[in-house]
Formats: structure tokens, C-alpha cells, sequence
């Protein structure tokens, strides 16, 4: 497995574990396929909120300087740009597993289901 396909999988294993603590029980494949996970990374989230957050800035000194056509367009760029990094861009599993090779998402699938059947398995144990 690649370094994408690992870091897909932690992401499953997240969202699936956070899912099955709200569901009460392991989830089935179909439940699995159906959970969103985060698709941007966080340093591109880290990117697109600092450039909401430059683009704000200027459009102040737009704004103030009786440039009022940028300071909209710089406006609206900020207001995009900033709920593209607060909250990235989530899609269910199986659109993204659609997008990948199909031995590697069997692979990324059964790794995923694995580490979450035996966290939510640990977890349901202690109670």
C-alpha cells in the first residue's frame, strides 16, 4: 500500500469508529461504504484558511481605500476560501473508493474494517 492508501485508511478507521460509537455496534460493509470522511488534507485546509484569511485583509484595505468592486470580489474569495479550510470537502466511502485501483480499494477496505472491528471490539469489551 501507498503512502495515499494509508492515510486513507487511518481516515476511514476514524470516521468508522466515531460511526459505530454512534450506531452501538461494529458496522456492516454497506454502512461502511455509506460513512463520509474528510478529503482534503489538513495542510491544504491550512492553505485555503490562510488564504481566506489574506484575502479578508485585503478586502478591509479594499474596502477603506474606496475600492469597493475588489473588496467584494476579495470578500467573497475569503468567505469561500475559509469554509473550504474550516471544513475541507467530505465524501462517502465508496465514491472514493470508486476513484481508486480495485485491489487497492479491497485492500484499503479490508484494512479499514479490521482496525475498526477491533477498536469498537476493545471498546464494547471494558464496558
Amino acid at each position: 500500500m501507498n503512502r495515499k492508501s494509508e492515510r486513507l485508511v487511518k481516515r476511514v478507521e476514524k470516521a468508522g469508529i466515531r460511526a459505530s460509537m454512534k450506531q452501538g455496534h461494529v458496522l456492516t460493509e454497506s454502512e461502511l461504504r455509506n460513512i463520509k470522511i474528510q478529503i482534503l488534507s489538513n495542510p491544504t485546509r491550512a492553505v485555503f484558511c490562510l488564504v481566506g484569511a489574506i484575502s479578508a485583509g485585503a478586502s478591509y484595505y479594499c474596502f477603506n481605500n474606496d475600492c469597493e468592486s475588489y473588496g467584494i470580489t476579495l470578500m467573497i474569495v475569503s468567505v469561500v476560501s475559509l469554509l473550504f479550510g474550516i471544513f475541507g470537502v467530505r465524501r462517502t466511502l465508496s465514491k472514493t473508493l470508486d476513484s481508486i485501483d480495485i485491489v487497492d480499494a479491497g485492500e484499503i477496505l479490508g484494512h479499514a474494517a479490521k482496525g475498526i472491528a477491533s477498536a469498537i471490539g476493545a471498546l464494547f469489551d471494558g464496558i
